[in-house]
């Protein structure tokens, strides 16, 4: 427990002591993160409402994951900023365990609707339309979004049965963050948590992707070995890249957070504040990064939503 507070301490001292040059460098990296999400995200909603072919229920996944980044850039990131600004927390506890909740929730709420995607992507491209459309019914992808969003709730809600103060200023990573030395519950609870997403929720995305992909290599080698006799259908080929997509957007996603997986890992088992603080401010930095690179990609690949994108900047109708 000593050792801890010392290492905490000297994060702080080293977050509070940092010369301006570093200071204003941190504080502009953090605001173009944070202004990129909000404003990237805002875009992308208003050109899927504008784009026909996004308006399909099964794409209110890709608005609800966008509308989760708009909450992180909001909620999150500006007490990132001042506490850059200010070089410590100055906000007091409550809006410390709000944060920590706030972060908790939407990042559990990112990752179960990527799930929802990689699964509705699994039945859209490997199974008959008159399953896929009965499963996803405009009323069951709401009720599936609300589902995910209640769960995530509910795991927050859980971790205060630990006690009223489960989230601590962590100096490196500066925001607050579980704290591990509260109690061994919030530990274990943590370490479960990990394993749930690489045990389960990640193998589910991945296996789904794979099957996906098998899917379509196979329809094509098929249309290949027919010859012109036979073409691929412009919906199969339409979905094909709609799924191209999202599948980019996942291994941007597991880029962004995997500094910050690896790191977590790591301090759970040797201990809270035991790297350098550059090291925690990377981590943070690629972690919040998440939030702002799905509408790029969105944009790269998809010309209906370059198109759209423009649309809207211009107000054009």
């Amino acid at each position: 427990m000593e050792e801890a507070l010392m290492r905490e301490n000297e994060l702080a001292m080293s977050l509070e002591n940092r010369e301006v040059g570093v200071v204003v460098f941190e504080t502009t990296v953090c605001v173009v993160v944070d202004v990129s999400a909000f404003l990237g995200n805002v875009l992308l909603c208003f050109s899927l409402y504008r784009t026909p072919g996004f308006r399909a229920s099964q794409n209110y996944y890709i608005t609800c994951l966008a509308v989760t980044d708009m909450l992180f850039a909001v909620l999150c990131m500006p007490f990132l900023v001042g506490t850059l600004i200010k070089g410590k927390w100055i906000f007091g506890d409550t809006f410390c365990q709000l944060q920590g909740s706030f972060i908790f929730i939407l990042v559990n709420a990112s990752l179960l609707t990527m799930t929802l995607i990689a699964v509705n992507r699994f039945f859209k491209m490997t199974k008959s339309g008159k399953i896929y459309r009965r499963i996803y019914s405009k009323r069951n992808v709401l009720l599936s979004i609300l589902l995910v969003w209640a769960v995530s709730i509910a795991l927050v809600v859980a971790l205060f049965s630990f006690g009223s103060q489960v989230f601590r200023f962590h100096p490196g990573k500066f925001l607050c963050f579980l704290d591990m030395t509260h109690t061994q519950g919030v530990r274990l609870y943590s370490l479960a948590a990990y394993f749930t997403v690489s045990a389960v929720v990640f193998p589910v995305m991945i296996i789904c992707y794979v099957q996906v992909y098998r899917k379509v290599r196979a329809h094509f080698a098929e249309i290949s070995i027919a010859g012109s006799a036979r073409q691929a259908s412009r919906s199969f080929v339409n979905e094909a890249k709609i799924t191209k997509m999202l599948f980019v957007t996942l291994v941007a996603f597991l880029v962004c957070w995997s500094p910050a997986i690896i790191t977590d890992v790591f301090e759970a088992f040797y201990g809270q504040y035991s790297l350098p603080r550059h090291v925690y401010f990377w981590q943070i930095i690629t972690f919040a990064s998440s939030s702002a690179v799905n509408p790029i990609i969105y944009g790269f690949m998809r010309q209906e939503l370059r198109m759209a994108y423009k649309e809207v900047l211009t107000c054009k109708r």
